[in-house]
């Protein structure tokens, strides 16, 4: 089997002896997904999963210094706990992979490269297609497609998911049908770049599977890298206080979803729009997600509006003339 297609090979039979071995303890009660900044807003998609389809296995997303400093009572020899980083160097994660191991739990982590520190704390390792390791990505093997996939094969191996196979397929077709989201985002990109190039402040908007990529972009695209104001605000609370300070020329990016919670998104769009000339919709059913089985679209949604998302991100920067990784405090001072 050819090296693009065996990463599903290889977290099944990973997934395989996890679950081997949680049985020969009394069995899986509760996966954690422990990372910071960016690595954790892309293990929501991963979230939302397990929340809307496990039965048996509780799922919580943590930043890794809480789990270091407050970690969860459940986290114990029944706990399963997914740690993700880029560089596989963060100190709060690697730490939080250690403190995991102490309590009992099962670490896997996943990370940009082979060689880190957090492969060291790791009974399961995997390491994803990123830029920064050089050459086009395979987004098969990225790091929310990687993190998704665990949780499907979870699903199916402990439970029986209905909908694995149809899964599977989305899997194989992710690849190519991403390459397209990026293709067909470029113009529309670069006119967002030069739209937004002088803003000082820009809201997010998103729930679900993509709320954490709003997030992501929130934080780590507009505040982190291009030193833009920026708040996130999930759908379902537009109404419950933020949609007070939507005026004419606030600018929003809205995140929209397929699935169970796109309501949520349609209605903060729809009154968004009646009050803002300057909204920026990144809507993953008119970027393609429908392709894949109606049954499994929605989780597969954060992957579709992130890659958009990221072409934005590469414009906003070049229209600036602010490249997405100049930093000013980030490594440089001692914090």
């Amino acid at each position: 089997m050819s090296e693009k297609y065996s990463i599903g090979n290889e977290i099944k039979s990973s997934v395989e002896k996890m679950v081997r071995d949680f049985q020969s303890k009394g069995g899986l009660r509760t996966v954690y997904l422990v990372a910071c900044g960016g690595s954790l807003f892309e293990l929501n998609p991963l979230e939302y999963l397990l929340k809307c389809e496990a039965k048996g296995v509780f799922c919580a997303s943590i930043t890794a210094n809480e789990f270091f400093y407050a970690p969860p009572v459940r986290a114990d020899r029944s706990a399963l706990v997914i740690a993700m980083s880029l560089s596989g160097n963060t100190p709060e994660v690697v730490s939080a992979a250690e403190k995991a191991r102490e309590l009992g739990a099962t670490v896997v982590t996943i990370t940009g490269k082979e060689n880190c520190a957090l492969a060291g704390n790791a009974d399961f390792h995997f390491v994803f297609s990123n830029e920064a390791a050089g050459g086009e990505i395979d987004y098969e093997r990225s790091n929310m497609a990687i993190a998704l996939r665990i949780g499907f094969e979870l699903l199916h191996q402990i439970e029986g998911y209905a909908h694995y196979e149809k899964a599977v397929k989305g899997f194989e077709v992710l690849n190519r049908s991403l390459q397209g989201v990026r293709k067909k985002v470029q113009r529309r990109a670069r006119v967002f770049g030069e739209a937004h190039k002088d803003d000082a402040f820009i809201y997010t908007v998103g729930s679900g599977p993509s709320y954490g990529l709003a997030k992501a972009l929130s934080v780590c695209i507009f505040m982190e890298m291009e030193w833009i104001h920026s708040s996130v605000i999930h759908s379902g609370e537009m109404f419950h206080g933020p949609f007070e300070c939507v005026n004419f020329d606030m600018p929003f990016v809205l995140f929209m979803s397929e699935g169970k919670t796109r309501y949520l998104d349609e209605r903060a769009r729809n009154f968004v729009e009646r009050q803002s000339g300057r909204v920026t919709l990144i809507d993953a059913r008119e970027l393609g997600v429908s392709i894949l089985a109606p049954e499994v679209e929605e989780y597969f949604s954060g992957l579709y509006t992130w890659i958009a998302a990221m072409e934005y991100a590469k414009e906003i920067a070049f229209a600036k003339r602010h490249p997405l990784f100049e930093r000013r405090y980030m490594g440089k001072e001692a914090y």
